[in-house]
């Protein structure tokens, strides 16, 4: 298992609202990240 701390993240969801890593402290998070190339 990788434990890292994570760099507190800022972004915009769907409905404008800012969404930030730091709402999450002390919960699983799991990022999912896609690109197209």
């Amino acid at each position: 298992m990788l434990l890292e701390k994570m760099q507190d993240i800022t972004l915009t969801d769907l409905h404008g609202r800012k969404v930030s890593t730091k709402d999450f402290h002390g919960k699983n998070r799991l990022i999912f990240m896609w690109a197209s190339w």
